[in-house]
């Protein structure tokens, strides 16, 4: 008989494999690839899968592109109109270029450009899955909110064009998908209340193209939309030292971004050339008061020299009398200096009091030359101007200004040096009036020469000197205002477009990356649901399994039994499963060397094992082979046997154990010619004391005598300790391990008892083979290739796997 069994599970051939040590986790490639092979369609599924959910991320997510573009902020000296004015005190020659980058992205700033864009009304197309905003800068229609009215900031409506004059707005609440109210129609170029809401709605161009569709118009806080674009912004230098600035913004709508670049950079010039021309604006407004003044008194005292040419011949002064008027025409014109400087403490002093630090401006401005006043006052307008970009860009609502330590610190700087300029014009005006109250003197001194003169000709003097004193002023005066009016003409931006707002191309969703992400894990996902199955199954799988869990040799394999038949060798004596039981009746001769009068106990670690079905087919094999046999149902706690043989358990082994019976009455015999049956019987409270009773032992012996084989079907290991007591008695015992089921802790325990003797004439039955192919080690018909050709019925183990769980007996 062809049992193709290993040799290397039999005593004196070639040792079993190598034993797995410790009860580490296992990994067996080759199971994996077979589950991989086995269930390739899953693997197929969940690749079409991933890949449908790339489609849909890749159709339906937002695409989100990147607009760029580059600026160059020039030094001071390089602005043309500072080289016209070469010195002028009005161009502030220092640049704090760390500023440049807050400013770029200050609320306010970013708030004017979206406003002068008009997005802070949206429109929108809904479609089945996605709603998507939909941008034109020449778009037909303008809605504009009028200033003073309740604004609908956050509220959305449904906005439809019927014809070139009129169109719908339907109000959209929020408890309601298809919106609320419908108002129609509307004429365009008019004003509309709806809601308490008042808006006009602008036609600037055709609406053919619009009639029909209808559009979601959302309206925008400008405040909120700043803040959304303050940190949507990217602004940093391309590189240390340079003063190039990379501008990046990412939206949806690559022209929308575009147009807000544009803007954006043309407001920032806008508020350099601003920011530039404030000092010069401010010295306007104060240099035009004093000529306002001045121009005044010089008006009065043309007058006068008009009227003294008329009353009056003489129009010469002796040369006494031309130094006297020099020298008295120029302490009135030291006195006036002294006077404007102290016109200008006076209008610093009431801005820096009220606290109104915008209106500053230097002293220079004016023509004084007071360093150290000059040096204050400059320092304050620039802390100021560090001040307004903080504030700037705190958020309303969230950060107090005292809640931010480097902004404290700027204002109490600017306090500390507001008190110091008040405090240096006070004591230059004590210094002042010395000056005054001197240059008084001189003159009541030279007004005394004078009063010695004819009184025609010191008349004269008086007028032309008061006359010379204002126009001498005057032209001063219009001179530092033609410069500042110079000044603030020829300023330009330093703000310079190196490359325009270019869109590139779309960042999200990335379509290649999301497909080949979705196939990576469409396949890979499948593939470690196989390994973890894997790494998870504690249950024994293939030989390999018992080979690394144990020394204890491999006897034999027996098949799945697909029939719900527990007697199938009698029943199907030439089908492929009874054959297996033949190779196993031949393959335990090898360990007990064919001897006659044998006894074998089957065993295994837990119920469900197939412990009783091997028993009672085992059995069979012996009977059909003529060997009158027995089966002894030790399993006193749980007998069957007897009903799958058609027999009744109502006296059996416990009786017999504790005197109750005779041999002869607990000896049944069964349908099978040979084959004899001691049932368990009727379960006792003591059953493991029972079994170690001399009558067990003496039970044996006397079988012996009158059959050739005993087999013992005894309970399992892991449960009671009933089979190492009758171990003892028998010459060979089979435990039994079930694949797919039995727990490769429970083979180790088996093993340990084995290395220590206690079971020491033991081999392992595979029992239950479901599983072939790569990974388990049988092949299709279980490694038996007997060749028989049974006929259509008997062909087990075909390509064909069944599925039926079948017969199981314990």
């Amino acid at each position: 008989m062809n049992t193709s069994q290993s040799t290397s599970d039999f005593p004196g051939m070639d040792p079993a494999g190598a034993k797995e040590e410790g009860g580490g986790i296992s990994l067996n490639i080759k199971r994996v690839l077979e589950r991989i092979l086995r269930f390739w369609y899953f693997i197929v599924l969940s690749l079409v899968a991933g890949l449908t959910v790339a489609f849909i991320v890749n159709r339906y997510s937002a695409h989100i592109y990147p607009v760029k573009a580059s600026i160059i902020i020039k030094e001071n000296e390089e602005n043309a109109g500072a080289k016209f004015l070469y010195n002028n005190a009005l161009i502030n020659p220092h640049r704090n270029f760390l500023n440049e980058i807050y400013i770029m992205k200050s609320f306010p700033l970013l708030q004017e450009v979206l406003e002068d864009l008009r997005f802070d009304v949206s429109f929108y197309r809904e479609g089945d899955i996605l709603t998507t905003e939909y941008y034109d800068p020449n778009f037909p229609v303008v809605i504009s909110i009028l200033p003073g009215s309740k604004r609908p900031y956050g509220k959305s409506m449904y906005f439809q064009a019927m014809d070139q004059h009129s169109f719908s707005l339907q109000y959209i609440t929020s408890d309601d998908d298809h919106g609320g109210k419908e108002f129609a129609p509307l004429a365009f170029n008019d004003t509309i209340a709806i809601n308490g809401y008042q808006l006009y709605v602008k036609l600037t161009g055709s609406v053919e193209a619009l009639i029909d569709k209808k559009f979601v118009v959302q309206f925008n806080d400008p405040l909120g939309l700043a803040k959304q674009y303050s940190s949507k912004l990217n602004a940093n230098w391309a590189a240390v030292g340079a003063s190039v600035v990379d501008l990046e913004i990412k939206g949806p709508v690559a022209q929308k971004e575009i147009d807000f670049l544009n803007k954006f950079i043309e407001r920032y010039q806008f508020y350099d050339i601003e920011n530039k021309n404030k000092v010069a604006t401010m010295a306007i407004h104060f240099l035009d008061e004093q000529l306002l003044a001045i121009g005044d008194s010089l008006r009065h005292y043309e007058d006068q020299v008009e009227d003294f040419k008329r009353r009056n011949i003489i129009t010469t002064l002796e040369e006494e009398t031309n130094r006297l008027y020099a020298k008295i025409k120029d302490y009135d014109e030291k006195k006036f200096q002294l006077k404007l400087i102290d016109n200008y403490y006076t209008y610093i002093s009431q801005l820096l009091e009220n606290d109104q630090y915008d209106g500053v401006f230097t002293p220079a401005s004016v023509g004084i030359t007071d360093n150290i006043v000059v040096g204050l006052i400059t320092q304050i307008i620039e802390l100021q101007t560090q001040v307004n970009i903080y504030k700037s860009n705190l958020d309303k609502g969230v950060d107090k200004l005292q809640d931010n330590p480097r902004l404290a610190e700027k204002l109490a700087r600017i306090e500390y040096l507001k008190r110091d300029v008040l405090k240096t014009i006070a004591n230059s005006r004590a210094t002042q009036d010395i000056n005054v109250k001197f240059i008084d003197r001189q003159i009541g001194l030279v007004n005394d020469q004078l009063s010695k003169l004819p009184s025609t000709q010191r008349e004269l003097v008086t007028i032309k000197r008061n006359y010379s004193l204002k126009e001498n002023l005057y032209v001063f005066l219009l001179q530092k205002r033609t410069e500042a009016g110079l000044s603030k003409a020829s300023t330009t931006s330093d703000i310079v477009v190196v490359n325009p707002p270019m869109a590139g191309g779309s960042i999200t969703p990335k379509v290649g990356q999301n497909y080949v992400f979705a196939a990576v894990a469409g396949i890979a996902l499948p593939l470690a649901v196989f390994v973890l199955l894997e790494l998870l199954n504690s249950r024994i799988q293939s030989k390999d399994d018992i080979e690394k869990l144990t020394s204890i040799p491999i006897i034999g394999v027996i098949g799945h039994n697909s029939a719900k038949d527990p007697l199938i060798v009698f029943n199907k004596p030439r089908s492929a499963l009874s054959e297996s039981f033949r190779a196993l009746r031949s393959n335990m001769n090898y360990f007990t060397g064919n001897k006659e009068k044998q006894v074998f106990m089957v065993t295994s670690s837990i119920p469900g094992e197939g412990k009783s079905f091997t028993t009672l087919n085992l059995a069979t094999v012996f009977a059909l082979a003529g060997k009158r046999t027995i089966i002894v149902g030790a399993d006193l706690r749980k007998p069957k046997l007897f009903d799958d043989l058609s027999l009744n358990n109502s006296v059996g082994l416990s009786q017999y154990l504790s005197g109750m019976a005779t041999r002869e009455e607990v000896t049944q015999a069964t349908q099978i010619e040979n084959l004899f049956l001691i049932s368990g019987g009727p379960m006792p409270p003591n059953p493991s004391e029972l079994l170690l009773r001399s009558a067990m032992g003496d039970l044996i012996e006397e079988l012996k005598k009158q059959y050739d084989f005993i087999v013992m079907d005894t309970p399992p290991l892991s449960f009671v300790t009933d089979a190492f007591v009758l171990s003892k008695f028998a010459n060979h015992s089979l435990f039994v391990v079930r694949q797919d089921f039995t727990p490769r802790e429970s083979l180790r325990a088996i093993d340990e008892f084995y290395e220590a003797g206690k079971l020491a004439r033991i081999s392992v039955l595979f029992n239950d083979i479901r599983k072939t192919g790569l990974g388990y080690g049988y092949g299709y018909s279980y490694g038996y290739g007997y060749g028989y050709g049974y006929g259509h019925g008997y062909h087990y183990g075909s390509s064909k796997k069944d599925k039926s769980d079948g017969y199981y007996s314990d």
